[in-house]
């Protein structure tokens, strides 16, 4: 136990720097922030509630630092130091990597495991992370502390992120999707169609080696393909497979997919490659277009290959880690704070985030993004639960592998796939 308590406060003391698809494995110093408050005046009432006298530690992800002078930080900063204010209860912000051993998802079970003091009141995780937080119950659902989930005020995609097994472990702060990035001085507009791409050859590049391979999950649901079966299983279907890998045959015959694209691991490393200059369209997070958006090109929702949006979703959700019961409401009264559209709607735009509420918009300052950005909130559809991913990713990325590098036809590689999924274990 002494072992675990020493590992539990070496952990949770440190953070790493990390943001989109690649976080560095760099070390920063500890960061630990504390939101000023005017001391309440003791009172009966005070005295008889001195839980809420504690500060409420929330953790956050480095990409939201109230305290790095950006322009997001200081909305974050100012709403953090209006909720404490107004509850008479100081915040600390610690920031903690997305990941590695000292990420959010590590720290909170470790502590929850070693040091429970130790654990913060508000946690900010990735949609991934959550559901594995809540699977290992060291999130709190949020049951009877808020309702604010069920306001009409949400994207469905936001929506459906902060379920687990149907119940709410969060509120969505901010959303992220995949889409087009493409050179306005090649294409005069957003291609309507893959088939458009193929017959004006524009090139493309997308993250092939991808574990979770993203991309190619996200063109196979909009052909019309199940994640799912009735029982809830991992599922590929042949049809619609067959259809996104003879799209590939095709681009690779076409020159439109260049063959050093079957290198490509990241989606930052896609984005650099665009960069350079070495493609006119990737696959990219709006969060980066949002982040960087070079003055040359514009984004797009990603085509669909059939009737249903292309668009995969995730985001970053609010969840209460609180230990002490009688400290939760506040913890979720916090979450519900930082949610609120007269606050999320400046913040998404100056962190660059794909809003959850509808009602955000209108606060964008820079209008000419919305159309886009709207159209794409309203039809995303959130990224498959981790346990569907962790089946279907490698098998369809070994087989967009085979089929790009033209050493299988589409039909027998969508073929091969399905039968991987159906009996695991057959080679």
């Amino acid at each position: 136990m002494v072992v675990l308590l020493l590992m539990a406060f070496l952990v949770l003391s440190g953070c790493l720097p990390s943001w989109g698809t690649s976080p560095t494995s760099t070390p920063l110093p500890p960061t630990s922030t504390a939101i000023p408050v005017i001391s309440p005046t003791p009172s009966a009432e005070s005295s008889a509630t001195p839980a809420v006298s504690k500060p409420l530690v929330i953790w956050l992800p480095p990409q939201f630092d109230p305290e790095n002078g950006s322009r997001a930080g200081n909305l974050l900063k100012e709403r953090l130091t209006a909720f404490a204010q107004e509850n008479q209860v100081e915040i600390k912000v610690r920031l903690k990597a997305v990941s590695g051993p000292a990420s959010l998802l590590e720290s909170l079970i470790l502590a929850s495991a070693a040091a429970p003091a130790a654990l913060p009141s508000v946690v900010v995780l990735s949609r991934e992370d959550l559901e594995n937080a809540a699977l290992k119950g060291v999130i709190y659902p949020l049951d009877g502390l808020s309702t604010a989930i069920d306001a009409s005020d949400w994207f469905e995609y936001a929506r459906e992120l902060a379920l687990v097994q149907g119940s709410v472990y969060g509120l969505p702060m901010a959303g992220d999707s995949l889409g087009l990035v493409y050179r306005t001085g090649n294409l005069p507009r957003a291609p309507d169609s893959w088939q458009e791409i193929l017959d004006q050859r524009y090139t493309l590049t997308f993250p092939v080696q991808e574990s979770k391979s993203l991309t190619t999950l996200a063109l196979y649901l909009s052909a019309g393909g199940d994640n799912q079966d009735t029982q809830r299983r991992p599922l590929l279907e042949e049809e619609p497979l067959t259809t996104v890998f003879t799209w590939y045959r095709n681009a690779v015959e076409r020159a439109v997919i260049p063959i050093w694209t079957t290198q490509v691991e990241t989606y930052s490393q896609a984005w650099q490659a665009y960069q350079d200059k070495r493609t006119m369209m990737v696959v990219a997070w709006a969060s980066t277009y949002l982040s960087d958006f070079p003055p040359d090109s514009l984004f797009s929702p990603l085509p669909s290959m059939g009737d249903a949006p292309a668009s995969l979703a995730t985001g970053w959700i609010l969840a209460v880690a609180e230990p002490d019961p009688q400290r939760r409401a506040l913890a979720a009264r916090l979450c519900e704070w930082l949610t609120q559209s007269d606050f999320s709607g400046a913040w998404s735009e100056a962190v660059g985030a794909l809003p959850v509420r509808p009602s955000s918009f209108p606060l964008w300052k820079n209008q000419s993004f919305v159309p886009v950005f709207q159209r794409m909130a309203e039809t995303a559809r959130p990224i498959p639960s981790n346990d569907v991913i962790a089946v279907l990713g490698p098998v369809l990325r070994e087989s967009t592998l085979e089929v790009l590098q033209l050493k299988t036809l589409p039909a027998p590689a969508a073929q091969n796939a399905v039968k991987k999924v159906a009996t695991p274990g057959v080679k």
